[in-house]
């Protein structure tokens, strides 16, 4: 899977947007989630953090994805009024900008 991802990923030169929308990441996310309905559902709730978030976009479109289906598998959501959890940008002097997953405190 990883293999997949780093190549419709392509060096993050697309748009999260457009990596999550292509058909080879909804497929797997489809695939993993286990249903069509709620890897929609979990495909515009990670557009959506992104996009409220510029220096997330600068980011690995990988590390995203893995960082939010961490979220995913622990029932979590990325929405950031809920708090359960965050994204948060982090420069690896290897990588670049990666997506680091950060557990909230939800009261």
């Amino acid at each position: 899977m990883a293999n997949e991802i780093q190549k419709t990923s392509n060096a993050n030169k697309m748009t999260f947007s457009a990596f999550m929308t292509s058909n080879a990441i909804s497929n797997k996310v489809n695939q993993i989630i286990g249903d069509e309905r709620t890897g929609k559902r979990f495909i515009a709730s990670i557009i959506s953090a992104v996009s409220n978030n510029p220096q997330l976009k600068e980011c690995d479109n990988s590390s995203i994805l893995s960082g939010a289906l961490l979220g995913e598998s622990l029932g979590l959501s990325p929405s950031p009024q809920l708090g359960n959890y965050y994204l948060v940008p982090f420069k690896d002097k290897n990588k670049g900008m990666v997506a680091t997953f950060q557990l909230g405190l939800t009261i």
